[in-house]
């Protein structure tokens, strides 16, 4: 029996159970750093899905410390008032409030887009510094910070969590890990050479806690959040931390340990299979619930020297199963989440109620292609959950004059339209030509040689699941036409269609697919049907077809990735997982050749035209012709002189990512 839904009492705080939402920086805040009403309904979502604590994610104790431009703040007693909305919202859902201070240091300039000034960030008055220059994270002309400038930033700390008693937060945890100020100050490689005080790396962190206890007493909780291993060359490791740091912060009397691993300072990782940063922020192909054997090992070594310090686990726990696997199996206290909780806020009830079908499982990709990377001008978001972050304007408001919707296509766009549309009290019928819902999404994640692409699946099957429990009116395998969908006598037609393969005008190329010598990616990849490759495969399209080049080699096949044009551009899709797909191929052992178009295809040959203007012929048993996609929305246009409401949505409008599907979809049904 999973200990997940026990309670557990940690200085003078009852967890209800032991799932925490962890800081996360969502980057909502108002200019001047207040807390905004999106950032209370954020948070109130949070602590209403069934939290045990809800803690607000890093806010900056001095300006110059941004490292987002919409980080929150708590600089002086004006911004207490403003949290009061945000505390409410959490504790009125039964959550336990937490806030998270934090101070850039060395992480001002990261993401930047401008040049910077030496020791500035790209934020106007942020600063880049450390305790020494040995190495940055930002700004590569980074600054050392004074005695005086530290002392002032110890005081900045702990009168910033005074100010959150006086909002109202049930505890205080403090962002020291990942690069802040405090962690480089923990650190054996950035905190070289001082001679002052804070020569001594656990000083700062110390003063901190010290200070923030002489303001608020010493019964206030603090739960740190604080890197216990940094996973490089030369940093420090488990066992040090347990040796030298573990008894001092035991001795102050916090609460629990948000224990974290990894580092962003830029040494070699000590790991060569997982790379430092990953164990903060796990990349698309990083291990499942990657910190498993580094909490058993902290647990472990603490028992060892009798520090009981209970602890919160973390980093890449996508299911149900993963959290309990880290309380159950690791030994944490807790399990700490963060991207789950942005794809569904509502899994712990969901969890507790039997209901873990209808979770909306993270598939680890796709937000930043929407709302922009949190370090890049853009604030957190989900991909599968447009709701997040627009909580109060995306309420379900029942209607009183429902509608007929008939919506082409059971893809991203086209479920999730009928999902809202039918939660709204619309009667919605959804025509789709093939044997199952899905789309595109259906076969995306068919790769059974490469890891962690099963989570491309999350997000079809959890749309099936709810639109069977919502009686969605679904008509598989029927091709729609302008007179059927006519006869449906519909107010509102929703195309999402979704986007068909761009083929190549070249001899021979129908020949080949009726033969079985060529193919599309979804063909051989379709879950249903796929088309048979054989033992020599050449796939043409690196842009959308590098992961199939991998999971094919890795399968047995004989694979050459060719593509026409002189370096590797990713399908739009891709976004940041292009450097993780870069890795992936060195590791399969598959290069991409640049400067190849296919010409011809004839009888087990594919004829191609090289940069340099050359011929070459190449023998293969398979050609996979991975040439990107374009809109599939010959209906729109059929529709026009209609005078119905015809709304397109995803690919059928422009092809992209799911995530610009189901956002749109989820617009647009919210304007029926």
């Amino acid at each position: 029996m999973s200990k997940i839904f026990e309670p557990f009492e940690a200085k003078g705080l009852t967890f209800k159970n032991r799932i925490v939402h962890v800081p996360t920086t969502m980057n909502m805040s108002d200019p001047q750093g207040y807390a905004t009403r999106r950032i209370a309904a954020v948070y109130g979502s949070l602590a209403r899905g069934g939290y045990a604590a809800t803690i607000v994610g890093a806010t900056c104790v001095r300006r110059d410390g941004l490292i987002n431009e919409r980080m929150l703040g708590l600089y002086d007693e004006d911004y207490v008032i403003e949290f009061r909305d945000t505390v409410s919202e959490i504790k009125n859902n039964d959550s336990l409030a937490g806030i998270q201070l934090f101070y850039g240091g060395l992480i001002p300039g990261l993401g930047t887009t401008i040049p910077l000034q030496p020791g500035k960030g790209w934020i106007p008055g942020t600063v880049a510094w450390g305790p020494s220059t040995k190495y940055v994270i930002g700004n590569p002309k980074s600054d050392v910070i004074p005695t005086e400038v530290y002392e002032d930033i110890v005081e900045s700390y702990a009168q910033a969590a005074r100010r959150a008693r006086e909002a109202g937060f049930d505890f205080v945890s403090y962002h020291f890990c990942h690069g802040s100020l405090p962690h480089t100050n923990l650190s054996l490689l950035s905190n070289q050479g001082r001679t002052d005080k804070y020569a001594d790396h656990f000083k700062m962190c110390e003063e901190i806690i010290e200070r923030t206890q002489a303001l608020c007493g010493k019964d206030y909780p603090i739960i740190p959040r604080l890197c216990v291993d940094e996973n490089l060359q030369g940093g420090f490791d488990i066992e040090y931390f347990v040796e030298h740091y573990a008894p001092r912060l035991h001795a102050l009397g916090i609460a629990v340990l948000d224990a974290t691993f990894g580092s962003m300072l830029g040494a070699p990782s000590r790991r060569m299979d997982i790379h430092s940063t990953e164990f903060i922020g796990p990349s698309f192909y990083t291990p499942k619930v990657v910190n498993k054997d580094n909490i058993r090992k902290l647990r472990e070594l603490l028992v060892a020297r009798g520090v009981d310090m209970p602890l919160i686990g973390s980093a890449n726990l996508i299911t149900p199963d993963h959290l309990r696997t880290m309380v159950d199996e690791a030994g944490a206290d807790f399990a700490g989440v963060c991207r789950l909780s942005l794809d569904d806020p509502g899994f712990p009830n969901k969890m507790l109620q039997g209901r873990e079908d209808e979770i909306r499982k993270s598939t680890h990709t796709g937000a930043s292609l929407l709302q922009g990377n949190i370090f890049g001008k853009g604030w957190a978001g989900s991909a599968q959950n447009p709701v997040f972050g627009r909580e109060d304007e995306y309420r379900i408001i029942p209607t009183n004059r429902p509608k007929k919707v008939v919506i082409v296509g059971g893809g991203s766009g086209g479920m999730e339209y009928a999902l809202t549309a039918k939660e709204i009290g619309h009667d919605v019928v959804v025509l789709e030509k093939g044997p199952a819902l899905g789309g595109a999404m259906d076969w995306a994640g068919n790769y059974p040689h490469l890891p962690n692409m099963e989570m491309l699946r999350y997000q079809p099957e959890y749309h099936r699941v709810m639109m069977k429990k919502w009686g969605v009116d679904v008509r598989l395998n029927t091709e729609a036409t302008k007179a059927g969908i006519l006869a449906e006598k519909p107010d509102v037609v929703v195309i999402a269609t979704g986007a068909e393969p761009i083929l190549p005008a070249i001899d021979g190329f129908a020949e080949a697919r009726k033969a079985g010598f060529a193919a599309t990616i979804d063909q051989v990849l379709d879950r249903h049907a796929p088309a048979k490759v054989g033992k020599s495969v050449i796939v043409w399209g690196a842009g959308e077809g590098a992961e199939l080049a991998a999971n094919l080699k890795r399968g047995g096949h004989d694979v050459r990735l060719l593509d026409a044009n002189p370096a590797y551009a990713p399908a739009n899709y891709i976004g940041s997982r292009m450097y993780a797909i870069m890795g992936l191929l060195a590791v399969s052992g598959v290069t991409i050749e640049h400067g190849y178009t296919l010409t011809a295809l004839d009888d087990g040959t594919a004829v191609f035209t090289k940069a340099d203007g050359t011929t070459e012929k190449l023998r293969a048993d398979t050609v996979v012709v991975c040439q990107g996609r374009k809109a599939s929305n010959r209906l729109a246009k059929e529709l026009r002189d209609s005078r119905l409401t015809v709304h397109v949505v995803g690919d059928a409008r422009k092809p992209r990512s799911y995530a610009n599907a189901i956002h749109e979809a989820a617009y647009l049904s919210r304007q029926i």
